[in-house]
């Protein structure tokens, strides 16, 4: 019987947020969609750091204007840790490829004024006239790389009193994972490793109106492609999190909302919370499906934690998760902890999220377990008959600018 209501209840939150979506939607149903932003998410990434040509990651940042650009690349664990954080400087209509694999060697790309050249149709450059490389270097010290290294593999990390930055539990040995935000900032900031200090969880990073080190110009788009050992890819565009001043009041829910104290001075758009996402399990030609997970912790503190313990919301549980099949019968109806981490890829008939049908399609509600009501990221990557995948976003089902924090 509780399964019932609770199935029936996700249909309610269907419904609910379809209305308040259409029933005029002030702000363009917070204008999700790809668009140039103020801050790009790439939700996720891994790579093989034990294979020197194993899989890796690739992400591309481009500038959609001829208004040269400064933005501040940050790399977060699955526990929500900023680890590595740098300046990349964008001419007018300028890309910046970076492969993650060259950044946990130690390998920062070289940007800046005197080190971009300026294209045709570029303008002149608006207002970082004293911008310097954040490490004129261009490489990270040994300790560094063996820091970021541990942070991203769920293992100690070097120094006398162990801790760690990620979770341990379930993770390939050698495979670093992770996500990575980008935003367009005002000014240059010192690379950092292992500090909050020039990232969204330092207090001095937004102010309202993008009068902090973070900008409210919304000029950025890019791609995330993944990369097997076989040199196999697939792509997906980054999330675009679009800014608007305008648009919201204190207490709204926002992107960043959980490090500014939910008071919106980030102003940037909430990603949805319910997702709707087809599922290939088996069947006649070998198919399956993984879903890449991205949720907000609300952690407004993230710090590596002592050795044996773990942060306080971990795990994250979900609302509900609904299965159908192909003649729209419900299969199962779970509260579960699929998706515990701030980020992660997790198998559709796994041992997380077992399947009873081949073919369907599973909704997510992604509100915390106790219903704290939480935004999240989902995209789904198809394989068949052992050759390489190919991805595409589920559906976002709601909107989050219907409520508060």
């Amino acid at each position: 019987m509780r399964q019932r209501v609770l199935f029936l209840s996700v249909l309610l939150v269907a419904f609910l947020s379809e209305t308040s979506a259409s029933a005029g939607a002030v702000g363009g149903n917070c204008r999700l969609g790809d668009q140039p932003a103020a801050t790009l998410l790439f939700p996720y990434f891994e790579l093989d750091l034990s294979e020197p040509q194993g899989s890796t990651t690739l992400l591309s940042i481009n500038n959609a204007f001829a208004a040269p650009t400064l933005t501040r690349v940050v790399l977060w664990t699955d526990w929500g840790v900023p680890t590595l954080a740098f300046d990349v400087y964008l001419t007018g209509f300028d890309i910046q490829t970076i492969n993650l694999r060259d950044l946990f060697q130690g390998k920062i790309p070289l940007t800046g004024i005197e080190i971009s050249p300026r294209g045709s149709f570029s303008l002149p450059d608006p207002g970082h006239p004293d911008c310097e490389p954040s490490n004129s270097s261009g490489r990270l010290g040994l300790l560094e790389v063996a820091w970021l290294r541990a942070a991203h593999t769920g293992t100690p990390l070097p120094g006398s009193s162990p801790a760690f930055c990620a979770s341990d539990e379930g993770r390939r040995v050698g495979w670093a994972t992770g996500y990575v935000t980008v935003d367009v900032v005002n000014r240059c900031s010192p690379l950092s490793v292992g500090e909050t200090r020039g990232t969204p969880a330092d207090p001095a990073y937004f102010s309202a109106g993008g009068r902090g080190l973070a900008s409210d110009v919304n000029t950025l788009w890019g791609d995330v492609i993944e990369v097997d050992r076989s040199g196999a890819t697939a792509s997906e565009a980054a999330v675009s999190i679009v800014a608007d001043a305008d648009f919201f009041n204190p207490g709204d829910y926002t992107f960043y909302g959980r490090y500014v104290g939910f008071d919106s001075r980030d102003d940037r758009i909430p990603l949805s919370s319910l997702y709707h996402a087809r599922f290939l399990d088996g069947g006649g030609f070998g198919a399956e499906t993984e879903l890449v997970v991205w949720r907000d912790t609300r952690e407004r503190e993230p710090i590596p934690r002592a050795c044996s313990t773990r942060p306080r919301w971990q795990p994250l549980g979900e609302a509900q998760i609904a299965v159908f099949d192909e003649e729209e019968n419900p299969q199962r109806v779970s509260e579960g902890r699929a998706f515990p981490l701030a980020t992660q890829k997790v198998k559709v008939g796994g041992a997380e999220l077992p399947m009873d049908v081949p073919y369907g399609w599973v909704m997510l509600d992604l509100w915390h377990a106790n219903l704290t009501h939480a935004q999240a990221w989902v995209q789904v990557r198809f394989t068949a008959a052992g050759t390489f995948f190919t991805g595409h976003r589920a559906l976002a089902a709601d909107d989050l600018c219907v409520f508060g924090p």
